[in-house]
C-alpha cells in the first residue's frame, strides 16, 4: 500500500528536516508545505519528494497554519497512486521503522487517526480550551471567557498531556468552590450565547472537537478535508479564533461519518504552551509508545536523541561526513567535531520569484 508523506516544515533547519525525508525512505511520495519566509532555505530535492508549488506564509495560532495543512493534502492528492496520506512536522521522526508504519496501515480498519475529543465530553477539556473556541481572538467576550477559566482553575494550574495537547487543570484536585463551579456553568452557556448578532457554527447537531493537528487519514477522509474547505461556516469562524488548528481538522472529521482511532503520533509533554523537546532519556518512552512518529525533537540533525532513535530503528544511512551545523557554535550537547574534506554541500531550495505574492494573512 502506498504512503503519501506530507511535511509542515517552516523555521526547521533543512538538515533535519532532510534527515526526515531520508527516514522515509524513497518507496513513498513525500510533499513538503515550506514557509520560505521563515527559513530561507529548505532541504533538497529528491526523486520522490516535491514541494508545494503556492506555499502560505504562516503564523503561529493562526488560521494561515489550516491553510497551509489544506494546500499540503490537496497539493498530495494531485499523486492518484497513494491510499493513505500522514501529515508530519518538521520536528518530527519515525519512531518505528516504516516497514512496521507500513503494515500498520495495510491491516487498519479506521479512517482517520487522530486524538481528539469533543469539548462537550469533558468538563476539565471544556474549561481548559473552550474559551478559544467561543469567541473571536482579540474580543471582549474571550477577555471575559479567559476570566472565568482563571475563576475555574484558581492560582496554579497544572499543565498535563492528553489528546496530544496541554491541558490545563485546576491544582487542586478536591472538590471546586462555588466560584470555580459558576464559572464552569458562564463559560458552558457561552456555547448557547451570541455575539455580535451572530451564533457561532457549533449548534443543530454540529459539534467542536479539539485535539492535536496530526492526523493520518485514509484517501477518502483527504478528499473529505479538502471538499470541507468551502464550508463558510467552519472556516469564517476558526479564521477568527486562537490556534484553529487544534479545533478545525478535529471538527471536520468528528463530525464526519469516519472511524476514528487513536494518533499516530507520540507528542512530547507540554511546557506551558507549547510540547517539551525529546531528549536521550526518553529514549524509552519513545521505543515504547506503540506509537510510528514522535515530535518534538531538537533541530539539529545531529542531535543525540535524533540519532539515538534512528538507529535504533535501523534508520540512520551510513555516512563518512554527516551535515553539521552551519551556526557560530553547536546547540548545547552536541559536541563540535572536524568533518573529513568532502564535496560541496548538494544545493538547497531557495524561495521562489513568487514569494511575496503568495502571502497569506488570516482575515
Amino acid at each position: 500500500m502506498k504512503i503519501a508523506f506530507g511535511i509542515l516544515s517552516s523555521t526547521e533547519h533543512p538538515g533535519a528536516v532532510a534527515q526526515l525525508a531520508d527516514a522515509l525512505g524513497t518507496a513513498h511520495p513525500i510533499v513538503v508545505h515550506h514557509d520560505f519566509g521563515k527559513q530561507p532555505s529548505a532541504c533538497r530535492p529528491r526523486p520522490n519528494l516535491r514541494f508545494v508549488p503556492l506555499p502560505a506564509r504562516t503564523g503561529w495560532g493562526e488560521w494561515s497554519l489550516c491553510e497551509a495543512v489544506l494546500r499540503l493534502v490537496e497539493a498530495a492528492l494531485k499523486d492518484r497512486e497513494w491510499e493513505y496520506f500522514q501529515l508530519l512536522s518538521g520536528s518530527c521522526l519515525p519512531v518505528q521503522p516504516i516497514a512496521a508504519f507500513e503494515a500498520f496501515v495495510a491491516r487498519r480498519t479506521a479512517d482517520v487517526h487522530m486524538d481528539l475529543a469533543g469539548l462537550d465530553t469533558d468538563a476539565d477539556l471544556m474549561m481548559s480550551h473552550g474559551w478559544r473556541a467561543y469567541a473571536p481572538a482579540g474580543t471582549l467576550r474571550i477577555r471575559l471567557l479567559l476570566r472565568l477559566r482563571a475563576a475555574y482553575l484558581g492560582g496554579h494550574a497544572a499543565t498535563v498531556s492528553r489528546h496530544g495537547l496541554g491541558m490545563a487543570l485546576p491544582a487542586n484536585d478536591g472538590p471546586r468552590s462555588v466560584r470555580a463551579r459558576l464559572a464552569a456553568s458562564a463559560l458552558r452557556a457561552a456555547r448557547r450565547v451570541s455575539f455580535g448578532g451572530r451564533l457561532h457554527p457549533f449548534a443543530d447537531g454540529l459539534g467542536c472537537f479539539v485535539g492535536s493537528t496530526w492526523f493520518g487519514a485514509s484517501r477518502s477522509a483527504c478528499e473529505y478535508l479538502v471538499s470541507r474547505r468551502d464550508d463558510d461556516r467552519l472556516r469564517q469562524w476558526f479564521r477568527r479564533v486562537h490556534a484553529p488548528d487544534e479545533f478545525y481538522f478535529q471538527t471536520v472529521f468528528g463530525n464526519a461519518d469516519f472511524e476514528i482511532a487513536e494518533s499516530n503520533h507520540l507528542v512530547a509533554p507540554f511546557q506551558g504552551a507549547h510540547p517539551a523537546r525529546w531528549a536521550v532519556a526518553d529514549l524509552p518512552a519513545l521505543l515504547g509508545s506503540g506509537r510510528f512518529f514522535a515530535r518534538k525533537f531538537p533541530d539539529h540533525p545531529d542531535a543525540p536523541v535524533r540519532r539515538a532513535v534512528l538507529e535504533q530503528i535501523g534508520a540512520l544511512p551510513a555516512r563518512t561526513a554527516q551535515p553539521v551545523w552551519r551556526g557560530t557554535a553547536p546547540p548545547r550537547g552536541v559536541a563540535a567535531r572536524t568533518v573529513a574534506p568532502r564535496p560541496a554541500p548538494p544545493p538547497t531550495v531557495r524561495p521562489p520569484v513568487w514569494w511575496p505574492t503568495t502571502t497569506f494573512r488570516p482575515g
